[in-house]
């Protein structure tokens, strides 16, 4: 499948904005909860779609069938998100990040029969480096190269195996964003995500008496507000990419970039012991992005 170069610029604009996210939640990790946090950026971003979608002249109203997908792709982010907040707080960003690299896999696969995309030849090989490149992040110095040396290491890091969880939820929920996507709109899909996961997360903060940790972020004013553009932008680009290519396109291409820049983010910013072998798996990761882009 040949991408047209607004499909491209948009692929990678949405990568670096999820990049960009990436970075701003660690930061926030420092003084805020994990589900304080998700909640405050799911609360803060539902008026910014739903401002969209009034600008857009957008349906209120979605076509019949779009309130299942959209329900379970709600739920599916609650827990997803919260584990995400919660791995990279007890491990390297340029560990755990990598590991969504499973992400497309799982998409790919569970694509085919819910939306019967087939990705080519050349996307599947792309998908496989990709894959590749994210289990070698976890060779370290002295340790063996074999799958059973990296199958222990993997599970010696506890914010990699919650990781691993994460992409399975994320691989299942962008085919749901999709279907829900063409009976609405992005700008509607994106409200209701929003204000689904900001609800749900209320809901429990509520139940265990934790509404007030929500004022945590007031430590972080600038911070937060990098991290709710980023965010919004970062959403808003994934729901317009996933009308214009495959899903597995848009979540390889995603992780792809995101892999390289949270290797370097964390070895530059966070000063992540990073060794030849993660260099070597961001240089795997960025030739199968290349051959998803051709």
């Amino acid at each position: 499948m040949l991408l047209d170069p607004l499909a491209i610029l948009v692929l990678v604009a949405c990568a670096l904005a999820w990049s960009t996210f990436d970075l701003a939640r660690k930061f926030l990790l420092d003084s805020i909860d994990p589900v304080p946090l998700v909640f405050l950026l799911g609360a803060l971003q539902a008026p910014l779609f739903l401002a969209w979608n009034g600008l857009a002249g957008g349906s209120w109203s979605p076509a019949s069938g779009y309130w299942l997908p959209a329900a379970v792709s709600v739920l599916l982010n609650i827990v997803s998100n919260v584990l995400f907040v919660a791995a990279i707080k007890v491990s390297p960003l340029s560990l755990t990040v990598p590991l969504l690299s499973f992400t497309p896999v799982f998409t790919a696969v569970l694509a085919i029969p819910m939306l019967g995309e087939i990705p080519g030849p050349l996307q599947v090989a792309g998908i496989a480096l990709v894959v590749v490149g994210a289990l070698t992040l976890h060779v370290r110095p002295g340790a063996g190269f074999g799958p059973g040396e990296m199958w222990r290491a993997f599970l010696r890091e506890r914010g990699s195996v919650m990781m691993a969880g994460v992409a399975l939820m994320w691989s299942i929920s962008p085919p749901l964003d999709k279907m829900a996507v063409e009976r609405s709109s992005s700008a509607f899909h994106g409200a209701v995500l929003s204000a689904g996961v900001a609800v749900g997360l209320g809901i429990l903060l509520a139940v265990r008496g934790e509404l007030a940790l929500v004022g945590q972020a007031r430590q972080r004013p600038g911070i937060v507000a990098g991290a709710l553009v980023a965010s919004a932008v970062a959403l808003a680009l994934q729901l317009v990419a996933i009308q214009m290519v495959f899903v597995s396109l848009v979540e390889t291409v995603k992780r792809g970039l995101g892999n390289g820049l949270a290797v370097g983010v964390g070895a530059l910013v966070f000063r992540e012991a990073v060794g030849r072998w993660q260099w070597l798996a961001v240089v795997l990761m960025g030739i199968g992005v290349g051959m998803i882009l051709l």
